[in-house]
């Protein structure tokens, strides 16, 4: 009988309680960059402001060069809508974390409440929208990364700031690039 290391066995315990409590452990293996671990606050990562309503964005994880995944949060205002979209390269999760909205994915049309979880696979039309009069809040997370650097391309440092004004070729070029297409 193979026995383990009390590294191994505490390791196994950690990944164990984080898969448990609703966390991603970060495993490294030979095709992934290595990603320092980390433990982030709710108030750690970078944020940007998006959207008419300058929603933050925080990215909590974000590899590079580009890794297995990537994570944000979003606080969506009221009345604030995600347009029906695709993602081309990644696969996502989102995760309520509070609040109330509705979301399209596919031909499918959710009630999103605290709890609730979307899996949207890569080149599925899908997009969202706060039905409620509270903050809703969710969890984002890509696979592989890199679609977060979306978010700092069209957000902004400050919710006050101006976003950058593009034209028509240059938004074009941008969602090129990042893999996302809008109906149309």
């Amino acid at each position: 009988m193979k026995t383990m290391s009390s590294n191994t066995r505490r390791r196994e315990f950690l990944v164990g309680s984080l898969v448990g409590l609703g966390a991603i452990a970060l495993v490294e293996g030979e095709d992934t960059p290595a990603i320092e671990p980390r433990a982030l606050g709710p108030d750690e990562g970078e944020l940007v402001y998006v959207g008419r309503t300058r929603d933050p964005v925080r990215i909590k994880l974000s590899p590079s060069p580009q890794g297995r995944f990537a994570m944000i949060t979003q606080d969506v205002a009221p009345g604030a809508v995600i347009p029906v979209h695709l993602h081309e390269k990644e696969d996502e999760i989102i995760f309520i974390q509070s609040g109330e909205g509705a979301a399209t994915v596919a031909d499918e049309r959710v009630t999103l409440r605290a709890g609730s979880t979307l899996y949207v696979p890569q080149g599925t039309w899908h997009g969202g929208q706060n039905t409620g009069a509270a903050t809703l809040q969710w969890v984002a997370i890509y696979s592989p990364s890199g679609f977060e650097g979306y978010f700092r391309e069209i957000g902004t440092k400050a919710p006050g700031d101006t976003p950058p004004r593009r034209t028509a070729a240059e938004r074009e070029a941008l969602d090129r690039r990042f893999g996302i297409r809008y109906p149309g």
